[in-house]
């Protein structure tokens, strides 16, 4: 394994990006996505390894969450793309800005509970109800 990181960006964007590229996978059956969660995987054992960084149960927790995220926001990403209604299209975009809001909350849990400084600045949930994640 090349000690080089062949995505930059940080720890909590390669877990987001492994979450996402799953989806992709496994929903839209892509298998062209595998080359690049190979790479992020790379990177993820490089950080790791590096960091002498310990899987606890409240990272698995984390990433379970970020994940789960995200595919809501892949769901009502397809929603968007099958409406030609102005408000149900307007409805979930704000939708999918607020679950943003509560993935990016996450992903500077997961920098912060790991030591990394990076954040994330739009953690913004606009009014959303109904969603109360013990993070």
């Amino acid at each position: 394994m090349t000690k080089e990181r062949q995505i930059v960006v940080p720890f909590s964007e390669l877990i987001d990006m492994l979450s996402i590229d799953q989806i992709k996978e496994i929903l839209k059956q892509n298998k062209d996505i595998s080359h690049e969660m190979k790479m992020i995987e790379h990177d993820l054992d490089l950080f790791i390894n590096d960091n002498e960084m310990k899987l606890t149960s409240r990272s698995i927790r984390l990433i379970i969450a970020l994940s789960q995220i995200n595919l809501h926001i892949w769901m009502n990403k397809d929603k968007m793309t099958n409406t030609d209604n102005k408000d149900e299209y307007c409805k979930y975009l704000k939708f999918s800005h607020q679950l943003n809001g509560i993935r990016n909350q996450i992903k500077n849990i997961l920098n912060r509970e790991n030591g990394f400084n990076e954040t994330k600045t739009n953690i913004n949930i606009d009014g959303l109800e109904g969603w109360n994640i013990s993070i």
